[in-house]
């Protein structure tokens, strides 16, 4: 009878070595850990991008609104009622004796349209509630209105917008 040994090295069987094994596994294991990381990384771009995009969308949608209140207005009033125009509010008197006034609160910029004795508080969300805004009207009643919005940052100088319409542009 004869015996084919040819697997067989020196009594050992054939395997893995534990030293082996270790290798495999924390290789495996590096292998998941880069896998989570780029998950979680790929999840945090994806909310960055959402909240960029709803940023975007949000002021496209004010500096629309804005432009088509300053220009369709007859003129930007000092003083409507108690409400004084400043820095922080704006009036402005459209034709047919209706009134549109922005004013900041909080952490949006709330437009209030008053047609008659109603009115319709629409509340524009800003963001963040360091976010400031200032209005830039005109001298005299005429010209060019512009709402400023600084975003501030963690390190350097804050985002500024410019949002600008000519007073009465539509009804020249």
């Amino acid at each position: 009878m004869i015996l084919d040994r040819s697997n067989q090295k020196q009594g050992r069987r054939a395997g893995f070595t534990l030293l082996e094994m270790v290798v495999v596994m924390w290789a495996l294991g590096m292998a998941l850990a880069l896998g989570t990381a780029l998950i979680v990384t790929a999840q945090r771009a994806a909310v960055m991008g959402e909240v960029a995009s709803e940023r975007l969308t949000s002021r496209a949608e004010l500096a629309r609104q804005f432009r088509d209140d300053v220009s369709g207005a007859e003129a930007a009033p000092e003083k409507l009622g108690d409400v004084l125009a400043g820095p922080t509010c704006l009036i402005l008197r459209m034709p047919g004796g209706s009134t549109v006034v922005y004013r900041r609160e909080a952490d949006a910029l709330d437009r209030v349209e008053r047609i008659g004795g109603r009115e319709a508080v629409r509340r524009i969300p800003l963001g963040r509630a360091d976010t400031r805004t200032e209005f830039v009207r005109p001298g005299g009643g005429s010209g060019v209105v512009t709402l400023r919005v600084t975003e501030p940052r963690e390190h350097g100088p804050g985002r500024v917008s410019e949002l600008s319409a000519a007073l009465g542009g539509n009804l020249r």
